[in-house]
């Protein structure tokens, strides 16, 4: 077997997605947020709604999720302060930001902060579910890698 038989490419990626995963949708707009939720638990994903950042940090605390899914636009916090505070907490979540400004400024901010994606509200159904598998499909490779660091058993570069 060559070392490309063992590699893996981006075609691959997709199927690194855990079929079962925990998300939580904070989104202030309880309709949005209604929707948001029922969607991403049609894909087989368990998910808890959360109406604010206090709301969202509180779910935080008593579970852990795999995946965020964060309006910008919060009362009291904005949402890149969010992602922020939540991946200094738990730096493996995944994040992916909504908003109904398409704003590339504001894009390009959340991705230097660690989102995984930045989705326009309202999302297209199909493409939230790929945007979804993609992101926990990220997460678990991450986190793969940082279980092999943690144990020793490989050499791995520095990101």
């Amino acid at each position: 077997m060559s070392g490309l038989e063992k590699r893996i490419g981006w075609r691959d990626v997709p199927g690194y997605a855990p079929e079962a995963a925990r998300i939580l949708v904070v989104e202030d707009e309880k309709p949005v947020r209604d929707s948001l939720v029922k969607l991403v638990s049609r894909y087989g994903y368990q998910v808890r709604g959360a109406a604010s950042a206090e709301e969202g940090d509180s779910w935080l605390s008593s579970e852990d999720f795999h995946l965020v899914l964060l309006d910008i636009e919060l009362p009291k916090m904005k949402g890149v302060e969010f992602l922020r505070w939540t991946l200094e907490r738990s730096p493996e979540t995944a994040v992916i930001m909504m908003t109904g400004l398409d704003d590339p400024a504001l894009a390009i901010e959340c991705l230097e902060e660690g989102a995984r994606t930045y989705l326009v509200k309202p999302p297209e159904p199909e493409f939230l579910r790929l945007a979804l598998r993609d992101a926990l499909a990220v997460r678990r490779i991450l986190q793969e890698r940082n279980d092999l660091a943690e144990e020793g058993t490989a050499s791995l570069p520095q990101l």
